[in-house]
């Protein structure tokens, strides 16, 4: 009987393993460029694995936030990224022969993703491996696009499952490492898009290149390169809240002084890219999943101490009192230094923070460190406390953005002197902790962030610029969102089961609220080989390719169309979604009004390009065009792009492949493609049992560690601190819409995170 059961599984096992090799052979021979390159990338992939089998935690976080072929190859409904996770199953589905017996929480995940897929699935998927011929957003197969991510974060939250009940200690650290390499490749690419690695590694002066990487004025909104046109910021929001509870539970986890610092800088990684997002929500869950997680931490901690205390102590009410004084003490000791250091921010800029930082280290170590007496370490304290104040005396004194006019010395001083209030609590309530460099330099790091990110988030210059229009802007997400409601069908089936994923935008536009003739919409002609195009404010095609420096080019388009059109075309150094008019990097914008042809003419135009100046750490080259003013479709036949040397540098310029090879982008119309809340979208896409669903799976999740004793582990408090930033930040968000993110969001509340049945993880 055992062996019948054995011999089945592992032929279901095969069976998902050919499936998935025929998706990725199918998939490469399909794909319309580098197909050597990935056949290659595969092969050495499924090598390594066999030597380190937890790789592919880093290999699927990396390519998910620094690789993304779509806008050179067109193809967005599979990608690289789908590959390589497919990849990942083949293995782990033929070597692992020895099966682990499936949890209830893993059973819950598999029913909402057959959900899904049962309410989600068009015979339009089949053709996902072909050129895309409209703007797939009104089409089923954006359904797919998020389906593709639920079912690979099911996938691999059943590899590491596996993984993790024979080696449950070390399925956890790598999880946490491949966290801290997503942080720096994170940190990496945002300095890249804001041009800061340009600057540090050009000849500029040392102040010009320290004030463009701590630039927070700038109104570029970053958004990373994973975010397609498609997803707008919202995307790399989510990977940010996965990734902080991760890099900043690895700094509690790691007893390794190197690797713990190490988990310091990829928290500061993540923070950087959350400041230069510039998006209210993201910087509130970011505060609130840094408190829930640090919370939890701290109380297991005083928790911990109050059962040695007691144990070593007669009067155990005594030990408990102490131990709660203790942490209301910390608690009104921390609060009160977060906000005299905010406060303090509006007279003397990001110095307050700075020093306050440093002034927290000295307090900590000679507040613990035993063989300074305290009148040996108060002396020491009232000279760093006077060092404190002349540096913010002096910041505010040659601060440019201050009215020192409007500033009583009074109430300078005042807050000058508040956090000397807290940072006695700090000294006090600290005396009795041992002295440990590497714990004192990251609550320094901690407390930083912290205080950085409420000056950043409410008392920044760009920050402030949105706060101007927070009203209109939540009166236009009310009215976006009832615009949703009302575009839905709400019948019984409808509410159970919801409307499917990915539907939204298309029941929009048919509703009307979408308003894509004012936008701008296309679709390609398969038969006639032509591109058409609906004449919009925001609608943008692009190609990328090579730009020589400020090279020359020939632009000759031949078109059809009954009425004047106004285009503008341009040769640009863009990243995916630019946000602000002016950042788009162009050469000379060439704006035209194409005449008018007959309904059987064509006509063609020439113009003159020329591309801005290429660095090696410069932005992308492509040819952007925009039908900007028009009042009838206009329909191309062919786009092509010469050089000096007359060389055609566009690929598929006839489009004989649909839309391969070029990519379109909406800059700054978003509402019509996303939900813009978590909530609504649970609701809309996934109905009732589906919402139930989920939060059956936080509820399994919470049973999972209540019943190893675990509720206040380490890795429940990284996942309450994920649910609890997520879930926050989808007030005015929805992340999930991009199957990058959601694939990781997926895969933590699928079970990455709950504790092996074999053995628990390390307590903290």
């Amino acid at each position: 009987m055992t062996n019948a059961i054995s011999y089945g599984r592992n032929m279901i096992s095969l069976i998902f393993a050919l499936l998935l090799l025929a998706f990725v052979v199918y998939g490469i021979a399909t794909y319309p460029a580098y197909q050597i390159v990935l056949i290659v990338s595969v092969v050495m992939y499924l090598f390594a694995l066999r030597l380190f089998p937890f790789l592919w935690l880093y290999v699927l976080l990396f390519i998910t936030i620094a690789v993304n072929l779509a806008p050179w190859t067109g193809r967005y409904i599979v990608d690289e990224l789908d590959f390589f996770v497919a990849a990942t199953g083949i293995y782990f589905l033929l070597i692992n022969k020895k099966r682990q017996k499936n949890t209830r929480h893993f059973y819950i995940a598999s029913g909402l993703v057959f959900l899904c897929l049962f309410t989600s699935f068009d015979l339009s998927w089949l053709g996902a491996f072909s050129p895309m011929h409209s703007n797939f957003y009104v089409t089923p197969l954006n359904g797919l696009v998020i389906f593709k991510g639920l079912l690979w974060a099911l996938l691999l939250s059943w590899v590491f499952y596996q993984q993790k009940a024979d080696e449950p200690e070390k399925a956890l650290k790598h999880l946490l490492l491949a966290a801290m390499l997503g942080g720096f490749v994170m940190f990496v690419v945002i300095m890249w898009e804001k041009q800061v690695l340009g600057t540090l590694f050009s000849g500029a002066d040392i102040y010009t290149k320290v004030n463009t990487f701590f630039n927070l004025s700038s109104a570029y909104r970053t958004t990373g390169i994973i975010s397609g046109m498609h997803t707008g910021g919202e995307s790399i929001d989510g990977m940010y809240l996965i990734l902080l509870p991760l890099t900043l539970g690895a700094c509690f986890y790691f007893k390794n002084n190197v690797v713990r610092f190490t988990a310091i800088g990829a928290v500061v990684g993540v923070m950087y890219g959350v400041l230069m997002g510039f998006t209210r929500a993201t910087y509130a869950a970011s505060f609130i999943a840094i408190a829930v997680l640090c919370v939890m931490y701290f109380l297991q901690k005083w928790r911990s101490a109050a059962v040695l205390e007691t144990g070593s102590n007669a009067t155990r009410p005594s030990a408990n009192n102490v131990s709660l004084m203790m942490v209301f003490g910390n608690v009104i000791s921390y609060a009160l230094l977060f906000y005299a250091v905010y406060q303090l921010h509006k007279f003397a800029g990001y110095y307050a923070e700075l020093s306050a930082g440093f002034l927290y280290a000295l307090i900590l170590l000679l507040s613990t460190y035993r063989r300074v007496s305290t009148l040996i370490a108060l002396p020491i304290l009232l000279l760093a406390y006077l060092g404190f104040t002349y540096i913010n005396l002096d910041s505010f004194q040659s601060s440019q953005w201050v009215d020192k006019d409007t500033v009583s010395e009074l109430s300078l001083y005042f807050h000058i002197a508040l956090p000397l209030l807290a940072f006695a609590g700090v000294f006090m309530f600290n005396r009795k902790r041992e002295t440990d460099l590497a714990r004192i330099g990251m609550e320094t790091i901690v407390v930083l962030l912290v205080s950085v990110l409420l000056a950043a988030a409410f008392s920044g210059a760009r920050i402030n610029i949105r706060a101007e229009t927070s009203t209109s802007d939540l009166n236009t997400r009310l009215e976006h969102w009832q615009g949703i409601i009302d575009s839905g069908r709400w019948n019984t089936s409808d509410i159970l089961f919801g409307h499917g994923l990915g539907t939204m935008p298309t029941n929009y536009a048919l509703s009307g609220a979408g308003e894509l003739e004012k936008i701008g919409t296309f679709e390609f002609n398969k038969q006639q080989e032509t591109l058409t195009i609906i004449p919009g404010s925001d609608l943008l095609f692009s190609q990328r390719l090579s730009l020589d420096n400020q090279g020359a080019y020939l632009f000759e388009i031949a078109y059809k169309a009954t009425e004047e059109v106004r285009v503008a075309v341009a040769l640009c150094r863009r990243n995916m979604i630019i946000f602000e008019f002016w950042a788009h990097g162009c050469g000379n914008i060439i704006r035209r009004t194409l005449p008018s042809t007959g309904a059987d003419e064509s006509k063609t135009y020439l113009m003159g390009l020329t591309a801005t100046k290429d660095t090696f750490f410069g932005l992308p080259g492509a040819l952007t065009m925009k039908t900007t003013a028009g009042n009838v479709p206009i329909t191309i036949e062919s786009i092509s792009l010469l050089n000096a040397n007359g060389e055609q540098l566009l690929k598929n310029n006839s489009f004989d492949y649909g839309g391969d090879f070029w990519f379109f982008y909406y800059d700054f119309e978003h509402l019509v493609w996303h939900i813009k809340n978590l909530y609504l979208s649970f609701a809309y896409q996934f109905g009732v049992i589906g919402a139930l669903l989920i939060g059956a799976l936080i509820v399994s999740a919470a049973i999972a560690f209540s019943s190893k004793n675990q509720l206040l582990s380490l890795p429940a408090a990284i996942f309450s601190a994920f649910l609890a930033g997520q879930f926050a930040f989808g007030l005015f968000g929805d992340p999930l819409d991009s199957s990058r993110t959601n694939m990781w969001f997926f895969f933590l509340l699928f079970g990455a995170l709950l504790p092996s049945h074999k053995s628990p993880p390390r307590q903290i």
